[in-house]
């Protein structure tokens, strides 16, 4: 074993073994996945050979290996809660694999995995265990010819811990694990036969470094299993933990994957780090920052649902820790650049937005700063109303972490500090409801995985033809039917399914008994599927097997070329105005308009705006050239080709350039149908700029049509403004603003009458008072419309003089409403209105506050009011009383 072996020299020995053994090296996806929305976060290295495993190969594969960046924040695999606490688990991490699509199977999978342990990394063999599922005599066998390993040390388990199953349908089947024991040899013996202290137990004595995973066959709805066509092999080695044992840690955090994180966090707050429980806001720290730059950096942002909840909650989470560190500004931006530094060369994403990434962190705490200051006065009123031995609801607990990012263990430590106790159960119950919400919302995937629901003729992959034809004849691979919605794969289609932003085609597929309209193209785990519903005829397995011409409705085709080639000369243009940081972080281009969203901190002022448009306009106006080079993918970005924010490439791209060569205005990557040339466009107009999130401006713009009908719409609204007003167009605004100020003149006017009615009314009704200890009270009962109780409200505060309290109930429609004022004079002697309106409220139930000169509660019970407001004399008494 080689200790000295750098995390960098672990990684470029496992791609270059597998590479030696035939397999080709695949670059780790984006891990936030752009077209499987049955996923929040890529978790796993198979999750970008999903379409593999159902039989759609396009490139041909039979052996990949990968190191895939994974998150993984909830679930089984993972409790965000114990990050940090312990030694071993991770939100981000890197998965090492290898993957045989109907190549190799178990009997080399096994032997290159002994061979890169034992004879490559030169682990003790010692040390290790197999583990198969308890049927598979087969993989048994294999590992006793290979390893030499005791009868004892391959070990059999039921299928919860050697069964492998992606869902409760779909390709699962067998795996075989391999285990290091970490712990003293001498008591290995008796110790690793232990369910719960040895070998798939609950300790970290015997750690899982490999799983293999012998995909044979598919699970139905039935629950049996099928045989599948080709037997695959798809492996996950955890980086972190082999970097571990290579380098003789007992703790992932001790390793170079995290030292340099952690000695920055050390450097910065001045707090050492300690292997202990004292290090665990380093630790937590150490791995968040990576979760949060590489999400960041492929296109995920911080917000209040799906996935950008998620990441808000982790950065949060860190942030809180750093206030432990005594870091009570930005402190996690910080760290970016180490990450950029240690892993930028196996992920050169991290290193290329370092900037922008840190920028997005370092917003998102300062507004977690102001977050966590304000969660702090909201437990301290949650806990005044309460005395001790309390517990703080269940509904408190969780608006805290909701709301202000405390979770339950941080609001259960300043509970304790009062003296009191927190609901668990309430708050795990509003929790739960909380995630069945989110189940609710989540957008469900059309499942391309398993063979079941399916009718399949042939097992080709999709041909792409649509950047050059709009129609062709073509066969269907293979459909199922939904709920009366087809799902259809084609063997050639011109349809371009929705990516990079664009919308799918629509269109039709017609055959000599069958039409269908198809109505949208979605990729789902890189597969294209055709959405669509019979107009005519009917769908069975014969009439979709026919020939059919597929055509693609051109005209609305044409409005998105023109949208999503004006993107290309906004983005062009915004980096222009506006600086080269800007950066592309989303697009959506439909027929009807482009969205563009983009790195930028600041508003766009009218000017910078107009200055874009201009230069998008003047390009239009050129009729620039628009052409398109496909090329290696680090030749495109070396040519100065923009990417797109998160996207995934292969390694062949398509180059789409805005110009004359050697010149052009634009160039970037892009997989999306343009313009022959800008002058197709016709004409761009920007219609709002606005904020999507910290550091991210969205421009929405339309072109072409869209663009025309807009100006159409602005015209007519002038036309009638000019015939209602009577005037010339120049006049227009000038007469919209004295028609304003007129409105404005009369509504005060209105007011001021309003007041003075009710001046006048409270006069009346603030006669014959009592006098409580020098206090003159008025305390009435009403029974008045809401806007006259409100207006006389107004006046009894204007006419209230400093030595007196109004008390002034009012029923109406079923409801009541009590309100108090006080004058300054009786405020000084320590009576507040919003003190007064509690207790009155508490006797009719209801509820309210406000402000110590003026305040209102409401309750559904008026008829108890009278007997409420009648206590209004003995309450201030007594608070007088009470007074040194």
């Amino acid at each position: 074993m080689s200790e000295k072996m750098t995390s960098a020299q672990v990684r470029e020995s496992f791609i270059k073994f597998f590479e030696s053994k035939g397999h080709l090296f695949v670059r780790s996806s984006p891990v936030v996945p752009h077209d499987d929305p049955t996923l929040m976060f890529t978790n796993a290295g198979m999750n970008q050979f999903k379409a593999i495993f159902l039989g759609d190969n396009p490139k041909g594969w039979k052996r990949v290996c990968n190191s895939q960046k994974c998150l993984r924040v909830s679930g089984k695999h993972n409790d965000l809660d114990v990050v940090g606490r312990d030694n071993y688990h991770h939100t981000f991490f890197e998965m090492l694999g290898n993957w045989s699509f109907g190549d190799y199977y178990k009997k080399e999978a096994i032997a290159w995995a002994w061979e890169l342990l034992t004879e490559v990394w030169k682990l003790p063999k010692e040390r290790l265990f197999a583990t198969v599922y308890q049927d598979d005599d087969e993989a048994w066998q294999i590992w006793k010819d290979v390893s030499g390993l005791p009868d004892d040390r391959i070990m059999r388990f039921d299928a919860h811990s050697n069964f492998w199953e992606m869902g409760d349908t779909g390709p699962c089947g067998p795996c075989s694990e391999i285990h290091y024991d970490r712990g003293d040899l001498a008591t290995q013996a008796e110790t690793f036969k232990d369910p719960i202290k040895g070998v798939n137990g609950e300790n970290d004595r015997y750690i899982e470094i490999w799983n293999n995973v012998f995909m044979q066959y598919e699970r139905v709805s039935d629950g049996s299993l099928i045989p599948l066509k080709a037997k695959n092999v798809d492996t996950g080695m955890g980086f972190e933990r082999i970097c571990a044992i290579l380098q003789g840690k007992t703790s992932n955090y001790d390793t170079d994957v995290f030292t340099p994180i952690i000695a920055k966090i050390a450097e910065l707050s001045g707090v050492p780090y300690n292997d202990g429980e004292a290090g665990t806001p380093h630790r937590v720290i150490a791995d968040h920052i990576r979760a949060i730059s590489f999400a960041i950096a492929d296109g995920a942002l911080p917000s209040n649902e799906g996935r950008g909840y998620v990441l808000r909650r982790i950065l949060r989470r860190a942030s809180r820790f750093a206030r432990l560190l005594g870091q009570k500004k930005p402190f996690i931006c910080q760290l970016v650049q180490v990450l950029a530094d240690t892993m930028g060369d196996a992920f050169p994403e991290i290193r290329e937005r370092k900037e922008f990434v840190a920028s997005v962190i370092k917003s998102e705490e300062e507004s977690f700063i102001r977050t966590l200051d304000a969660g702090l006065e909201r437990f301290a009123a949650i806990s005044a109303e309460l005395k001790k031995g309390d517990k703080i609801p269940g509904d408190k607990v969780f608006l805290l972490y909701d709301t202000y990012g405390f979770p339950p263990d941080l609001t259960g430590i300043l509970a304790e500090e009062k003296g009191l106790l927190i609901d668990e159960e309430g708050y795990e119950k509003c929790m739960n409801e909380q995630k069945e919400r989110a189940r609710a919302n989540m957008k469900q995937g059309i499942n391309t995985m398993g063979t079941e629901g399916w009718t399949q003729y042939s097992e080709a992959s999709t041909n792409f033809v649509g950047y050059e034809l709009s129609a062709c004849e073509t066969k269907v691979v293979r459909w199922r039917e939904d709920k009366g919605v087809l799902s259809i794969v084609l063997e050639t289609s011109p349809f371009y399914a929705e990516m990079g932003g664009q919308v799918g085609d629509k269109g039709t597929l017609v055959s000599a008994d069958l039409e269908i309209q198809v109505f949208d193209t979605v990729k789902v785990n890189d597969t294209a599927l055709c959405r669509g519903k019979v107009v005519k005829g009917t769908a069975d397995e014969k009439t979709m097997g026919a020939v059919f011409m597929a055509t693609v409705d051109n005209d609305r085709r044409a409005d998105i070329r023109k949208n999503h080639s004006a993107t290309h000369l906004l983005q062009a243009a915004l980096r222009e105005v506006l600086g080269t940081h800007v950066q592309q972080q989303g697009s959506f281009v439909s027929n009807e308009l482009l969205r563009f969203d983009f790195s930028h901190f600041n508003a766009m002022t009218a000017e910078e705006i107009q200055k874009v448009e201009d230069i998008v306009n003047a390009k239009v106006m050129e009729c620039l050239p628009v052409h398109t080079d496909v090329m290696d993918v680090d030749e495109a970005k070396a040519s100065g080709a923009m990417a797109l924010f998160g996207e995934k490439y292969g390694d062949k791209v398509r180059v789409v350039k805005m110009g004359d060569a050697g010149v052009e205005f634009s160039r970037e990557l892009c997989g999306g149908l343009h313009v022959q040339n800008t002058g197709n466009i016709g004409l761009v107009k920007i219609v709002s700029e606005s904020s999507v999130s910290a550091g991210v401006r969205r421009i929405e713009a339309v072109s072409g049509r869209g663009a025309l009908s807009l100006l159409r719409a602005g015209t007519q609204i002038l036309t009638a403004l000019r015939e209602q007003l009577r005037c010339k167009d120049a006049e227009v605004l000038d007469r919209i603003q004295q028609a304003f100020a007129k409105t404005q003149n009369l509504e005060k006017s209105l007011q001021s009458v309003k007041l003075e009615l009710a001046t006048l009314a409270a006069a009346e009704l603030l006669n014959g008072g009592i006098n409580v200890m020098g206090v003159n009270l008025y305390v009435r009962e009403l029974s008045l419309p809401d806007e006259k109780y409100k207006n006389l409200l107004d006046g009894v505060q204007n006419k209230l003089d400093v030595d007196s309290v109004a008390v002034i109930a009012n029923k109406d429609n079923g409801s009541g409403s009590i309100a108090v004022m006080v004058g300054k004079n009786v405020q000084a002697k320590g009576i507040k209105a919003g003190d007064i309106v509690k207790d009155l409220a508490k006797a009719c139930n209801g509820k309210g506050g406000g402000r110590p000169d003026r305040a209102q509660a409401g309750t559904r019970e008026p008829e108890k009011i009278a007997e409420a407001i009648a206590n209004a004399n003995n309450w201030i008494r007594a608070k007088l009383t009470a007074q040194p």
